[in-house]
């Protein structure tokens, strides 16, 4: 069997996992700008009528994510990827045969929907079920592909769209997206350890020097989650995190223009960018060492403390700063929240609670930047918002203790009536 020796092929389902999110996820958020301004000029559009297509991408996501969650645990895994990565690059090519802005629309919609199967959701779903011990590190090695992706991808697309058109452009990218994601749905990733005849990585260990009942999963079922008040209590967590996650990442550039201009604008853009990589990496590992509550404490702390810094930001060394905290403290959006839905409900109905999960914080993503925006018109000036931001950290924070707490009390006091 593959994997009995050497490397654990769940390492390898992780390596899978990086790949699928860095053809996928920045295609549907960072890397769409850059072909904002060759269109909107070709199709004489305002620039919001172009970004309203990752609104139809986001609103897919919301609508689609119960469903996901559902599929992936029930069906075969390798059927679902091939069918939407192959529906992803073709929807992605179709961009570019595009002759107005509702033309781009239906593309928006045939991606959105092909990317809520393929996406980072799957992959998160995929990795709790191949990992009890390193959960952490493995997520977070498979969610950098973000910004890998924004990383690695970025300039590549800009050249191509400045020597070959950004028609051309979303073919080439389409075609890759196809002779990279297929081959890894059709003949890498495995939904389960059992497949192959293996046991997910670390459960066969027993470390007698920690507390024998955090190695105790709390097993809730949707049905039986949805009646109790923690569930929403965890939703509301989720959801503002989606809040802060927006209403920083779509702000913080234009507040930094208005005082140091746009050069040190993308500067600070770039560190915590490219910071945000090592930034899940480590947030990751914490988990594994602290457990995913108190990591998640550090994460929300480190993104609480980069909105405070914020108010200061007439003061270009504290934006530095700012940018060293908010690369540890975004990662709780991508790394913390598949691993707060393990924790807190099991992982017998992972898929099913991470496709609701996912729900709550698209909402939360699709309103952030709408609101903080809001508050700067009404305002005048982002210190609400930054303000507004941290207070919305903090409250994410004691929702998704509060509901960690309460799940796990009442996994013990089933298990004390069980005995």
């Amino acid at each position: 069997m593959p994997g009995r020796k050497g490397i654990f092929y769940g390492w390898w389902v992780v390596l899978a996992g990086l790949l699928l999110i860095t053809i996928t996820v920045p295609f549907t958020s960072a890397l769409v700008s850059l072909y904002m301004i060759p269109i909107t000029k070709e199709f004489h559009i305002p620039r919001s009528a172009f970004t309203l297509t990752t609104t139809v991408i986001a609103a897919c996501g919301i609508l689609l994510s119960p469903v996901v969650g559902k599929m992936v645990q029930k069906y075969n895994v390798k059927l679902i990827l091939s069918i939407s990565i192959s529906v992803f690059a073709l929807s992605y090519m179709s961009y570019g045969l595009a002759q107005s802005v509702y033309h781009l629309y239906i593309s928006a919609a045939f991606l959105g929907l092909s990317f809520a199967f393929c996406g980072n959701l799957s992959t998160q779903i995929i990795i709790v079920n191949w990992f009890k011990k390193s959960r952490g590190l493995a997520m977070s090695i498979a969610i950098s592909g973000i910004g890998l992706g924004g990383f690695i991808l970025s300039p590549i697309i800009a050249n191509l769209i400045m020597n070959y058109g950004w028609r051309q452009t979303y073919f080439i990218m389409g075609l890759v997206i196809l002779i990279v994601g297929l081959p890894i749905a059709l003949f890498i990733m495995k939904k389960t350890p059992e497949e192959i005849g293996l046991n997910p990585y670390g459960a066969d260990e027993v470390d007698q020097s920690e507390n024998p009942k955090a190695e105790i999963e709390v097993d809730i079922t949707p049905a039986e989650a949805k009646k109790k008040p923690f569930f929403y209590i965890y939703l509301v967590g989720i959801f503002t995190i989606g809040l802060f996650t927006t209403g920083s990442l779509q702000q913080i550039n234009p507040y930094v223009s208005d005082m140091h201009g746009m050069a040190y604008a993308a500067t600070i853009v770039s560190i915590y960018s490219l910071l945000g990589i090592f930034g899940k990496l480590i947030l990751g590992w914490l988990s594994d060492k602290l457990g995913i509550i108190k990591s998640g404490a550090i994460g929300y702390l480190a993104i609480s403390i980069s909105f405070i810094l914020l108010l200061f930001g007439q003061h270009k060394s504290l934006l530095i700063i700012m940018a060293l905290f908010f690369a540890l403290g975004n990662a709780v959006a991508s790394v913390s929240i598949p691993l707060f839905a393990s924790h807190i409900f099991g992982t017998n109905n992972s898929g099913v609670m991470m496709g609701i999960t996912n729900s709550a914080f698209q909402v939360g993503m699709a309103l952030g930047g709408v609101i903080t925006g809001a508050v700067y018109d009404v305002m005048g000036s982002y210190t609400w918002a930054w303000i507004g931001l941290t207070v919305t950290a903090l409250l994410s924070m004691v929702c998704i203790l509060l509901s960690y707490s309460i799940s796990r009390k009442k996994y013990s006091s089933d298990v004390k009536s069980v005995a």
